[in-house]
């Protein structure tokens, strides 16, 4: 079966924004009168839901102080952090091939309107149909919520369908959807995590080979 819609996730996918994320954690926690821990100890923030990091490094459950620190947190990535990107090498190339004849969107955690912005800025806006995320409310911001969304949205047939991510975020939203999973190896996420994939790509330029090998009924 011929692959021919992909869903991208964004942070360690498409961009590195590890920096604009992490120093926006540290701004939001300093904001709330809390030291926040040192920048090399917090790469694991990157890519699950940012009110699950804060949960998890606040050490509470209280809904109204997590709001609050992501709050803060939008403060400075909205206005700074989201420029703290870079596109990894490689993706112009891999999307440039995959265009055509496939539709292609985006799938992320992140804020609608920030992976709007990020796109834009870095210029890559124009591969995509569509970008999903999540709203200011925390809805969507679960794969295993986001996945299932786009697929009926976008009016996607789930087994001509993959999602490529780095994360096993991306892995479990997959499998809620129903679809291939394709572990992006060039990422932030482990090779524990990445593991649980269909199938895994060790840098962008393997995408489009894998998919040929999909099409031809011998994955690579």
């Amino acid at each position: 079966m011929r692959i021919t819609n992909l869903l991208f996730d964004l942070d360690g996918t498409l961009t590195d924004s590890r920096s604009g994320i992490i120093r926006s954690i540290r701004y939001a926690m300093r904001a709330l009168g809390a030291e926040p821990p040192p920048e090399e100890s917090l790469g694991w923030c990157v890519g699950p839901p940012m009110r699950e990091n804060f949960a998890r490094l606040l050490g509470t459950d209280d809904s109204k102080l997590i709001d609050r620190a992501f709050t803060h947190y939008l403060e400075r990535y909205e206005s700074i952090g989201y420029r703290e990107n870079h596109v990894y090498e490689g993706v112009i190339a891999m999307l440039s091939v995959l265009t055509p004849g496939r539709r292609l969107f985006v799938a992320t955690s992140k804020l609608t309107s920030s992976a709007e912005r990020i796109l834009a800025e870095f210029e890559l806006r124009e591969f995509f149909e569509a970008v999903f995320g999540s709203d200011r409310a925390g809805r969507m911001a679960d794969k295993r919520e986001l996945v299932p969304h786009v697929l009926g949205a976008a009016g996607l047939e789930p087994r001509c369908t993959a999602i490529v991510g780095d994360r096993v975020q991306d892995i479990e939203g997959g499998r809620a959807g129903g679809i291939v999973t394709v572990g992006a190896g060039w990422g932030y996420g482990t090779p524990t995590e990445l593991s649980a994939a269909d199938y895994f790509c060790a840098a962008p330029a393997d995408l489009p080979k894998l998919l040929a090998g999909h099409a031809s009924g011998s994955p690579s």
